[in-house]
């Protein structure tokens, strides 16, 4: 067998196997792979945080807890007001067009019913994240002495160490841009009077950073609203406010992301399509994370 061709039976065996992982093992084992990232995100915490490792990962994880507690209690406060108002519009497109829509409540308990097993093992996975954590951090230097023994774990660690380098180079250009919008936003929120203008900001923000959507995800939508709610001057304040953010993006992106991630931005884009049709709603991110790890995988072919 000539060198060219195993060489290509190489990354063959290497696409499939990077396939079978994100088909198969990731959705089963993404608990204790969350829980991994956690652990070593502690211990580079350690390094400024003079603390042992299963305090600082029970202190981690009630933080968490209490955040997100209390990021639910303010969406929904702020959220009870415009539902409050947005109710009799509702009431009235349904009087208006009950015959047309009789079929929602249906579909929508149908629907829910469908989704109510998902939900559950949802909960089962947070709770053996939450675990994990704690074992983990408990006997890190064992797992990751037991790790090291396996005869994939050097390529595997350094093909790992590279994306680590150029993730956290694009989370640090994505900060700075979110940043930034989240201050557009802020500004705008407060010149349209919205109330907790600043809770807004960040929300949209935070919605613009993740891959694939943007501010329009936020502003479409509420555009939307407010035109069946008669509102046209605030839905076109909106309008304006979408327009600046898109293109702040576009503006700031490319001079902060540089690489970015290794992925031109078509192929970043087929990359979540194929990952979508692959794996379903779990594939917009793993279908990135799979190009990416393939592309490291064969560079360590190569070295």
């Amino acid at each position: 067998m000539t060198q060219q061709r195993k060489k290509y039976l190489q990354q063959a065996g290497i696409l499939l196997a990077v396939y079978l992982f994100l088909r198969y093992l990731l959705p089963l084992g993404m608990p204790f792979f969350l829980a991994w990232l956690t652990v070593h995100f502690l211990v580079f915490l350690q390094k400024w945080i003079r603390m042992r490792l299963l305090p600082l990962g029970i202190c981690f994880l009630a933080v968490c807890i209490l955040l997100i507690g209390a990021g639910v209690l303010c969406g929904c406060t702020l959220l009870y007001e415009p539902c409050q108002e947005l109710i009799p519009v509702c009431q009235d497109y349904w009087s208006r067009f009950s015959e047309h829509l009789v079929w929602i409540p249906e579909s929508l308990s149908g629907f829910l019913m469908d989704q109510m097993p998902t939900v559950l093992s949802w909960l089962f996975g947070i709770f053996i994240y939450l675990v994990s954590v704690l074992f983990l951090a408990k006997d890190w230097e064992r797992v990751k002495g037991l790790l090291q023994k396996l005869p994939f774990f050097t390529p595997v660690s350094r093909a790992s160490g590279r994306m680590a380098q150029a993730f956290r180079g694009w989370a640090r250009a994505q900060g700075k841009i979110m940043l930034v919008i989240s201050a557009e936003c802020a500004v705008g929120y407060f010149l349209l009077h919205i109330p907790f203008f600043w809770f807004w900001a960040i929300l949209t923000g935070l919605v613009d950073a993740l891959p694939v959507f943007g501010t329009g995800v936020v502003f479409v939508p509420w555009v939307v609203i407010q035109i069946l709610q008669g509102n046209f001057a605030m839905s076109l304040w909106l309008a304006v406010l979408l327009a600046v953010t898109w293109l702040t993006r576009e503006f700031l992106e490319p001079r902060l992301l540089g690489g970015g991630l290794g992925l031109l931005p078509i192929g970043f884009l087929m990359s979540v399509i194929v990952g979508l049709q692959l794996f379903g709603p779990f594939g917009l991110f793993s279908g990135p994370f799979g190009v990416l790890l393939i592309k490291e995988l064969w560079a360590e072919l190569e070295m």
